[in-house]
């Protein structure tokens, strides 16, 4: 499956930046931070290993030329949001105990819980740290940024802990998973769009036609993500199929198959949700009722649905006729995506 553009066009500017900020130490915390990054081994030897599609960065760098041509400031903020998703990436591989990562080991499998958790810390502080060594000429746009930012950081933080209550309760209402995914993905998502916005224009109108672009992109990409976590190939995502399943996760796909029946099928799989252990026949079972009730196509058609919005958004903003056709490029590839 080929990239679009804008995951391509952008990807070795902010990663420039983002050596430059993980590689001023040798202390064995950034050294962490770099393996996480996929650019060493796990004795701080030098490699490329394969990393993550750099999404939210491409966003704010791609929204930043929509909207102006000064790219400077905007690679700095592309690169902080980057340091942020990372960040959440380490603390949510320990609360999920991942243990492979775009097919390597996680941190913590290495270093254990405790050096990780300070590792994540320190990306998170990094990424603020960034933020603030950024030259502005507007002292208010530079507290616009470091706000919206920081705001987008509390809310997925807050998304995160309601995803981990999800997994104490029996069912959940779709009205409340989607509370959740807009927190827990949608907020920086949105911010990374919003952020490449601000630092160009003030029109409340475009303001506005890109902070919806980015909230339906946050639905879209959680629920294809809750797609891959269920049915997704252990070739493509490094887990096997019904991964989340294993690990009893309240994702989209069991929410929706919880809410169809209130009887037989709920009970089963509740039961299941409720051992200790998830067996091979338990995750076929749930596979069977998912196929029965057409759960995949549902979800896939809600995907569908937040990818439109987030397109119709993005085309009422008016930028440029080669912009609307990369977002439109991107949509496409989001709706089919297999990592």
């Amino acid at each position: 499956m080929k990239d679009p553009n804008i995951l391509i066009r952008y990807k070795d500017k902010f990663e420039n930046e983002l050596r430059n900020c993980l590689s001023n130490s040798h202390s064995q915390a950034y050294s962490m931070l770099r393996y996480c990054m996929g650019w060493e081994d796990m004795d701080g030897n030098v490699l490329q290993a394969p990393s993550g599609k750099g999404l939210r960065p491409s966003l704010c760098l791609f929204v930043s030329e929509a909207t102006g041509k000064n790219l400077d400031k905007s690679i700095q903020v592309a690169t902080s949001i980057e340091l942020i998703h990372n960040f959440s990436l380490i603390h949510d591989e320990i609360q999920d105990l991942d243990q492979v990562r775009h097919h390597r080991p996680t941190l913590w499998t290495i270093w254990g819980k405790h050096k990780s958790l300070i590792a994540g810390n320190l990306m998170q502080v990094a990424a603020h740290k960034n933020i603030d060594s950024i030259q502005f000429n507007d002292e208010q746009l530079k507290s616009s940024v470091s706000i919206l930012l920081g705001n987008a950081c509390i809310k997925m933080i807050e998304g995160q802990t309601l995803d981990l209550l999800f997994e104490k309760q029996d069912s959940i209402e779709l009205e409340d998973y989607l509370h959740m995914i807009s927190l827990k993905t949608g907020a920086l998502l949105r911010a990374s769009l919003n952020l490449g916005a601000i630092l160009n224009v003030k029109d409340t109108y475009l303001l506005s036609c890109i902070d919806q672009a980015g909230e339906a992109l946050g639905y879209a990409f959680q629920i294809r993500d809750d797609v891959l976590g269920v049915w997704g190939s252990q070739e493509t995502t490094g887990k096997p199929v019904g991964a989340d399943i294993r690990r009893k996760k309240k994702s989209l796909p069991i929410v929706h198959a919880m809410s169809r029946d209130s009887g037989n099928i709920f009970n089963r799989l509740n039961d299941i949700y409720s051992r200790n252990e998830v067996t091979d026949d338990d995750v076929d079972t749930v596979l069977n009722i998912m196929d029965d009730l057409k759960t995949r196509k549902y979800a896939e058609m809600l995907t569908k649905k937040y990818l439109q919005t987030a397109l119709k958004s993005f085309r009422d903003t008016k930028v440029e006729k080669k912009f609307q056709e990369e977002f439109k490029e991107l949509i496409d590839f989001l709706a089919i995506r297999n990592y």
